[in-house]
Formats: C-alpha cells, structure tokens, sequence
C-alpha cells in the first residue's frame, strides 16, 4: 500500500506544483494563463479523487489484494491528472461557449469579436470578471475531481438537442 501512497503523492506534487508554479509566477506578473490554471485546477480535483480511491483501497481488503498485484492503480493516478485537465478545459469551453449558463457558472467577455486566429481567440478570451475567474478555477477542479460531470453534461445536451428519429 505505501508503493500507491507514494504515487500518490508524486502525482499531488505534480499537479499542485504546476498550479502552484503558476499562481507563483503570476503573483509576479512573469506568465499565468487562465487556462494553464484551469488545466491544474482539473489535475488536483483528480488528485483528491484519487487520494479517496487510494483510501478506500485500504478499507476493503479484496481489492486491496488485487491492487497490491497491479500496476494499473498506479498507472490511473498519473492518467487521472491529464484528464482531469481536458475535463477542466472542456467544462471551460462549455462555459465560453455558453452551453452552461447561471449564477453559479462564469461569464466571458469578448464573446462576440470577430474570430482572426487562434492566438488571438486565446489571449482575448477570458473571464469577466474577479469572480468569474474564481468559478471557472473552481469548476475546473470540479471536473477533475468527479471525472463524470463534463461527459454527464455532454451527454444531456446531446439528448436535449438531437433530432427525434421516426419510425
């Protein structure tokens, strides 16, 4: 069991020290991108998650066993934080694009500027305001951390929007 600890923590250190590195380097105007925070922000929701899978391995002495002989735990830990990530910046696209609206999700200017290049489109979009980079950080760490809300919220919308099929 210390072997997934370990892990464990490498992969915390990983994800919070890139979060932490950039909140560092932006406190010092030297570079943070919101959506490098956002993409961090998914890594440590996923590594809690996975500090509460590791957790529950040590409660349940079967799937402790078959963990002990297993190299996929360990494997899912480092994954885990490069789809929390995508998960977070996916939540963020679906924030932007307006797909999920409300007092609890953030708002985006520059929304309606004429599109002339990804550079462009990544430096001038962002979070209105204060707040809205507050939710958008925090949702990031949301989609990390329960892996299912941005494909759930996928899922719903493409039931909500698809065409019925008639026989």
């Amino acid at each position: 069991m210390e072997k997934h600890y370990r892990h464990l923590l490498i992969s915390a250190a990983l994800a919070c020290g890139g979060f932490g590195l950039l909140l560092l380097s932006g406190r010092f105007d030297i570079y943070a991108d919101v959506l490098m925070l956002v993409f961090f922000a998914g890594a440590v929701g996923a590594v809690v998650n996975n500090y509460f899978r590791v957790s529950r391995l040590v409660e349940n002495d079967q799937a402790l066993e078959a963990a002990k002989h297993s190299r996929m735990v360990m494997i899912q830990m480092y994954v885990s934080l490069v789809i929390g990530g995508t998960l977070a910046l996916a939540a963020y696209g679906l924030f932007a694009g307006g797909l999920l609206q409300g007092s609890l999700f953030p708002v985006f200017k520059k929304l309606d500027v004429e599109y002339v290049g990804v550079t462009k489109f990544l430096l001038e979009l962002g979070p209105s305001t204060h707040r809205d980079a507050a939710l958008a950080l925090f949702w990031g760490f949301v989609a990390g951390y329960s892996e299912r809300f941005v494909p759930n919220v996928i899922d719903s919308l493409v039931k909500k929007d698809a065409p019925e099929t008639r026989v």
